[in-house]
C-alpha cells in the first residue's frame, strides 16, 4: 500500500502531493501542490508543519509543539517522528503517525523536506479498547476476594490483588513488573506453583512440593498444592493454592493465574482432632493407636539394624478400691500423677500410652540390654509407689508390670503385646507390685 507522502522545498512551498495523502487527508493534490499551505490539512489555523520546522532547523520548537510526542528516528538521520490525534479532518478525527525527513541533494546542501503520513486511527481505537478490557480486568481481579496473582510469559507479575496483599502481606507495588513473586512466599529465590505451571515443568512438582500435589479436578490443566508457609510478613499460614495456564486464541501459553485460600484455622482443627485421636485426654499420654503405629516402626527399624525393643505393660493395683473409696475425681487425679510418675523415668525417644482404666503400656526403644530394662521398671516402680496426696488425702498404690522383649518374645506388634499382658498377669497373680519378664507357659 502506497505510503501517504508530501514534499515541501526551501520556500515552504509543497511540490509533491500523492493519491495516498489525498486518502488521507482529505485534501486533492490540485489544491495543495503550489501553496505554501501544507498545515490546512492538519490544524485549524495556521502553524508549522513538522517538514517546515525540520527545514528551517526550529527543532526546540518542534519539542513544544510536540510535547511528550515526537522522538528522533532510531533508523534514519535527521529524522523525527510522532504519533497524534487530528480532530479536525473532514468525516471526524484521525490518528497519525508520521515521520519528516530532509532532502539533500547530491552536494549535501538541504533542498527541501518530506514528510510520510501513516493512518493508526484502528490502531489506537484497538488499542484503547484492550486497554479498557485490560484496566476492567484489573479491576475485577483487584476487587475479587480470592487471593490471586497472575504472570505474563517472561513471569513478570502482571496483577496482585489486595486480596493478595491482605493474606501474604507483600503489597502489590512490590511485586508488579517484576519476578519477585518468590519474595512473597519464601526466604530463598525458588519458582512458584505458577512458573512451573507457565513451564509446563510439571516434573518438578515432586522437588518442590513432595507429596503435596495434586491435579485439578475442576480446572483444566491446573495443579493444586497445601503447604505451610512460616514466613510471610502477614504471619505463618497453611495456604491451599490452585495454578492453571492463561492461554490465548491460537491455544500458546502466554502467563498464569494462582489463587491462594488460607486454610489455617482448618489444619488447625484437623491437627487437634489428629492430636486427640492420639492422644488421651486425660493424661496426653499417646493412645493405644499412636502406641500401635509407633511400635510397628520400631520393629521395622530394630529388624533392620538388629537391636533390641522392650515393652512394659503396668497395671495399677487396687485402683478400683481407691476409685470405690475416694471417688472418680481422686481417681482421676492419681492416674494424672502415674502417667507423670512413668514419664520422668523414660527417656525422650520411648512411648509412654495409656490403654485406659489403670493399664499404662511403655515402649522402650534399643535398650542395651535386660538389665536396662530391669533398671527402669524397678525405677518406675518406684515412682508409682510414691505417696499421692489430693484434697488433704494421701495415699500410696502399687503396680504390676509386664516385659516383653524384641526379637526374643514376639516378632510382631500383636505377639508383644499379648505377651506383655501375659506377663503382667502373672506378676500380678504370684506378687503385687512385682514385675516379671515374659516365659513361655
Amino acid at each position: 500500500m502506497p505510503v501517504a507522502t508530501f514534499v515541501i522545498n526551501m520556500d515552504h512551498k509543497i511540490i509533491y502531493w500523492n493519491a495516498a495523502c489525498e486518502d488521507v487527508t482529505g485534501v486533492m493534490t490540485s489544491e495543495a501542490i503550489g501553496t505554501n499551505r501544507a498545515w490546512y490539512p492538519f490544524y485549524p489555523e495556521e502553524r508549522p508543519s513538522m517538514a517546515n520546522l525540520i527545514i528551517d532547523g526550529r527543532i526546540e520548537e518542534m519539542k513544544g509543539l510536540y510535547a511528550g510526542k515526537f522522538n528522533r528516528s532510531m533508523l534514519f538521520k535527521e529524522t523525527w517522528e510522532v504519533e497524534d490525534y487530528f480532530p479536525h479532518f473532514p468525516g471526524g478525527g484521525k490518528w497519525l503517525s508520521f515521520s519528516a525527513t530532509v532532502l539533500k541533494d547530491k552536494d549535501g546542501f538541504v533542498i527541501g523536506a518530506m514528510e510520510t503520513l501513516r493512518d493508526i486511527t484502528q490502531q489506537k481505537i484497538f488499542e484503547a479498547e484492550l486497554k479498557e478490557k485490560e484496566y476492567l480486568l484489573s479491576q475485577i481481579i483487584d476487587g475479587c476476594p480470592v487471593p490471586m496473582f497472575v504472570i505474563d510469559d517472561e513471569h513478570k507479575v502482571t496483577h496482585w490483588n489486595r486480596a493478595c496483599e491482605a493474606i501474604i502481606g507483600t503489597k502489590s507495588l512490590d511485586v508488579i513488573g517484576t519476578k519477585d513473586q518468590w519474595k512473597g512466599f519464601y526466604s530463598k529465590q525458588r519458582p512458584l506453583l505458577a512458573d512451573l505451571v507457565m513451564d509446563n515443568k510439571l516434573s518438578e512438582l515432586t522437588d518442590y512440593y513432595p507429596e503435596r500435589w495434586a491435579p485439578s479436578a475442576l480446572i483444566e490443566k491446573g495443579w493444586e498444592v497445601t503447604d505451610h508457609f512460616p514466613n510471610f510478613n502477614a504471619g505463618e499460614k497453611w495456604l491451599y493454592f490452585t495454578a492453571a495456564p492463561l492461554q490465548n486464541q491460537e491455544g500458546n501459553i502466554i502467563g498464569a493465574v494462582e489463587t491462594l485460600q488460607d486454610v489455617s484455622n482448618q489444619k488447625k482443627y484437623e491437627e487437634k482432632l489428629k492430636y486427640q485421636a492420639n492422644h488421651d485426654a486425660l493424661t496426653g499420654l499417646a493412645t493405644r493407636n499412636l502406641l500401635m503405629d509407633r511400635l510397628n516402626q520400631a520393629i521395622a527399624h530394630a529388624t533392620r539394624d538388629k537391636h533390641l525393643l522392650s515393652l512394659l505393660f503396668i497395671d495399677l493395683d487396687n485402683f478400683k478400691t481407691v476409685n470405690d473409696t475416694y471417688g472418680h475425681n481422686m481417681g482421676d487425679q492419681l492416674i494424672k500423677e502415674t502417667a507423670k510418675k512413668i514419664q520422668s523415668v523414660i527417656r525422650k525417644g520411648d512411648t509412654v500410652a495409656r490403654f485406659g482404666g489403670d493399664e499404662f503400656v511403655v515402649l522402650l526403644f534399643a535398650p542395651e540390654n535386660e538389665n536396662y530394662v530391669s533398671n527402669v521398671v524397678q525405677r518406675i516402680s518406684q515412682q508409682v509407689a510414691t505417696s499421692y496426696s489430693h484434697q488433704g488425702q494421701t495415699l500410696t498404690i502399687g503396680s504390676s508390670i509386664g516385659i516383653a522383649m524384641f526379637p526374643k518374645d514376639g516378632l510382631t506388634a500383636e505377639a508383644l503385646m499379648m505377651n506383655s499382658d501375659r506377663a503382667m498377669y502373672r506378676a500380678k497373680a504370684s506378687n503385687k507390685g512385682g514385675a516379671f519378664f515374659f516365659q513361655e507357659d
